[in-house]
This record gives structure tokens, sequence and C-alpha cells, in this order.
């Protein structure tokens, strides 16, 4: 009886093993946030319980450091990529490594934050901002612009994230060149500014007063609303520089129906509020983020995108990271 009952228990945990291993695994590779990861995760899972969603967490550049090793392995593990390079993207699409898909809801979505052949599709926007530490930096006196920067009172004062590390950063980098050319980070130079990792590295010098000043998302800052409310952030009178999480399919042979399911998900309002609560704005314009600004007043004074600055900046991109380290470093 002893070993019917053993024999019954070893079979059932035999089959739930089995079922488990069963599962659809859609891969999902990305730059948000690790607390945005973990928010997400078992809400895809609780809305596709026939499907295990695994994720890579890691920066934009370490992301795409991932995938472009992986293509030359010969296969790309991951099935759903959401990072912040853009121009990586293009790159990606005229490779044709990504499939051409449009999920539900994203309709909503301004077609200028999209691929034309719908290669890609933002699903969220990071946004690009000055920030001071209130106990080294009044805010009468915190600057206004990006080209305030410059300014000799600023030095030793300002840093940034590096284009080298951060895709954020190397957004910024080719919006700022596009705007005011190389000189203007000649004159940055001048004042020491320190360009190094990514936003988080901004925020750490930021919080020690290493450097009050500082470029970074505004995400990063409101993210301190209660525990660090010294650290402020100002919309750019020149512009805050609009960032594109961008969400891509990529292109395999395999049925793609799950990955499809995934990505539809991220265009609910479910999915659309998780990223939100990460301090971006939605790609859904009637989703707001009260703790900001409204997104549509960023996009009277930011410099827009457009298919030509897309273009121009994907074929310069190595050039553009080449002149900036010769600048800077």
């Amino acid at each position: 009886m002893i070993r019917q009952f053993t024999l019954i228990i070893l079979a059932l945990t035999i089959f739930s093993c089995t079922k488990k291993d069963d599962k659809a695994v859609v891969w999902i590779y990305t730059s948000l946030y690790k607390d945005t990861v973990a928010d997400v995760q078992p809400q895809l899972e609780k809305a596709f319980p026939d499907i295990k969603v695994q994720f890579y967490q890691a920066g934009s550049e370490e992301v795409a450091a991932k995938v472009q090793a992986e293509n030359l392995s010969g296969k790309i593990q991951a099935d759903v990529l959401i990072s912040s390079d853009r121009f990586w993207y293009e790159d990606m699409a005229e490779q044709k490594k990504l499939m051409a898909y449009k999920p539900k809801n994203s309709e909503k979505v301004d077609p200028l934050f999209k691929h034309p052949e719908d290669f890609y599709i933002t699903v969220s926007f990071p946004v690009m901002v000055l920030a001071y530490n209130s106990d080294g930096v009044t805010e009468k006196d915190a600057p206004k612009t990006f080209k305030e920067l410059t300014d000799s009172k600023w030095k030793d004062k300002v840093s940034i994230g590096s284009p080298l590390a951060s895709g954020t950063s190397f957004t910024t980098v080719a919006f700022l060149v596009e705007k005011y050319g190389w000189d203007y980070f000649t004159s940055l130079r001048k004042n020491n500014i320190i360009a190094e990792g990514g936003n988080s590295g901004v925020i750490r010098r930021l919080q020690s007063k290493e450097r009050p000043v500082g470029i970074v998302l505004m995400e990063n800052v409101l993210r301190l609303a209660k525990s660090d409310p010294r650290i402020k952030f100002i919309i750019p009178a020149d512009g805050a520089v609009i960032q594109t999480n961008v969400l891509v399919l990529v292109r395999k042979e395999s049925d793609a129906s799950n990955a499809q399911k995934v990505a539809d998900w991220f265009f609910t309002e479910a999915g659309q509020t998780a990223l939100t609560k990460s301090f971006m704005y939605s790609g859904n314009a009637s989703i707001k983020l009260d703790t900001a600004p409204d997104f549509s007043e960023l996009l009277k004074t930011a410099k827009p995108w457009s298919r030509e600055f897309i273009s121009k900046t994907m074929k310069e991109r190595e050039k553009i990271k080449d002149q900036f380290s010769k600048i800077i470093f």
C-alpha cells in the first residue's frame, strides 16, 4: 500500500514537472528597471498562464551587446526587446532581424514614434532633463537650459551619463550635437564635466554633491521624491530630450504568436499603467503621469524626432561616440 502510494506521488510529481516544463517560453530582453520587471512579470504570467516569461534585464548598451553576440553565434534567444536605443533598432530593421508587427491598441501611439513599416513601436517615454541638489544649488540659481551649462559658473559641478554605456545618454548627446554642434561639448569639457556610467551614476553624484547639477532622466529624480527630496528637476527651456523605450519582436522561423500576445499586453491599460509606475510617460495619451508636467507641454519645446534625424544618427552612431570620447575623455 505504501509502495503504491509512493508511486502515485512520484507520477504526480513527474506530471507536474512535465506540465511546467512544457510551457511555451517567451524571452524579453529589456533595459526597464528591475522593480518594473518585478511588477510586470507576474502580471504577464497571470494574463498568460500557458506562457513562461523570462527576462534578461540590463542597460540598453548591454542588451544590444548581448543580442549582437547571440546573433554572431547563430541564434538570438530573445523574442521581445524593450530598450531605449531607437537608432540601434533602425539598424536591426535594416538587417532584417526584426519582425513587422502592429500590437493591439498601439494605434494610440503617435506615428512619430513608430517605425513606418511597423518594425518597432515606442511603448513608453523617458525624458532627459536638468537636475540639481537643492542643498548645493538654489532654485533661483539652478541652470534653466542645457546651453547654460557651458557657463564658467558651472565648472566642476555638472555630470552626465556616458553615451558609450547608456542609450538615453547617447540619444541626448545626438540631439544636443544636432542643436548646438560639437563646440557645445568642447565648452562642457572646459568646465570639467564628468561623463561616466548611466543615469544612476549621475544621481549618486547629485546626492553626494560631488556634482550638484546633472543631465539625467526625470524618472530617476521622481523616484527620489520621498527618500531624497533635495534632488529637484527642471524642464530645460531649450527643450527636454524625449527618449523612446522601443518594443520590437525578433524575427524567427518559429511561431511568434506567444511573443505577439506579450507585445499586445504592453499596450493594454494594465501594461501602460505598469510603465507609468516607473515615472515614464505612457504611449497612450489617455494614461497620465500625474507627478510630472503634461507630456503635450514637453513636446512644445522638445526638438522633434524626424526620419532624417534618425537615419543620419544611425549612420553616424560610431562617429558620434568616437567624437564624444575624443572631446570629453
